[in-house]
């Protein structure tokens, strides 16, 4: 390991034909086998940040719900190391005194290092998943909206500020709600809300599942609002590899979580933990990251990220 092969012969780099022929694959296995070029390591030591996190947990959930291969789009994110570094700075000094011995030109050089880069590609199995472990961890969120644009997706209070008792009655809330766990009938009970709705809502929709949070709770979070228009959604702070292993196609669980409301586009956000996991089903919102939003919930609070530790997985 990290020795240059013998030659079969003193000379024989200086025939043209030398790689081509079985003992001139054979060193070249050798060579690659004593020098391999590995794209992602394994056994690092660097702390990426929140954010550039959130970048690549944003090009994951993209990737998942356009159908692209998730390993181009992380790669995208954190490019791999190239052979040629490896070439450099540690094959070709090894091998500059057969090379000078050899008295050969730039371009049979360059047909040595092809050949290796070659046959060290081939028994590189490193992958950039490889690059993250449990402790690094991205912003997960769960918007409940059926609309595709966040900006579609708002809510809105009739008053200069957030209030239960004025928030506009329309498809979204009623949508939200229901993945919540009230009907409007129960929310306007338990609040007051008097507004009729802006126009004619779905008939015959029914909650979704047992309420998450609480009425006091849900009040807690529309009146800390902080903004007049906002939008429902799950958030907790998850490990890289739960979200790749994910497939967002099927239902996720969040093991644990939060309901908060967010304005994604002014930069809010406010919060109640959950009563339990939660189950999500594609049919029940989209998955976005904090790399998806210009102020993500802790750019925007400065929250005290393990408090949001958790886990989620599929089923």
């Amino acid at each position: 390991m990290f020795t240059a092969p013998a030659l079969p012969a003193p000379n024989a780099l200086a025939d043209p034909g030398f790689l081509a022929s079985v003992a001139g694959e054979g060193w070249i296995d050798a060579l690659a086998e004593n020098f391999p070029h590995t794209r992602y390591l394994r056994d690092r030591s660097d702390c990426w940040s929140l954010k550039s996190l959130n970048a690549l947990a944003a090009r994951i959930i993209d990737a998942r719900y356009d159908g692209n291969a998730i390993e181009d789009a992380m790669e995208a994110e954190f490019p791999p190391a190239e052979p040629y570094q490896t070439w450099y700075h540690e094959v070709a000094p090894q091998l500059r005194s057969c090379l000078r011995e050899a008295d050969i030109d730039d371009e049979a050089i360059d047909e040595i290092r092809h050949a290796w880069e070659d046959r060290a590609a081939e028994r590189d199995d490193s992958s950039v998943a490889d690059l993250f472990a449990s402790c690094d961890r991205c912003e997960l969120l769960f918007r409940f909206s059926a609309e595709r644009w966040l900006d579609d997706a708002l809510v809105f209070s009739h008053r200069p500020w957030p209030e239960t008792s004025e928030l506009a009655i329309t498809a979204n809330v009623q949508f939200a709600l229901n993945n919540l766990g009230y009907t409007i009938g129960e929310f306007r009970k338990a609040s007051g809300n008097r507004h009729p709705a802006d126009r004619a809502l779905p008939r015959h929709t029914r909650r979704r599942r047992a309420p998450i949070i609480s009425h006091e709770q849900l009040a807690e979070i529309i009146d800390n609002a902080c903004s007049t228009s906002f939008l429902f959604c799950l958030y907790a702070i998850v490990p890289i590899p739960d979200l790749i292993a994910l497939d967002l196609s099927r239902p996720v669980t969040f093991e644990k979580c939060w309901v908060a409301t967010m304005d994604p586009i002014n930069g809010t956000f406010f919060d109640v933990p959950t009563n339990g996991p939660v189950t999500v089903k594609p049919e029940d919102g989209h998955f976005l990251s904090g790399g998806h939003l210009r102020w993500s919930p802790e750019n925007i609070c400065g929250l005290h990220t393990p408090y949001y530790h958790a886990s989620v997985r599929n089923g």
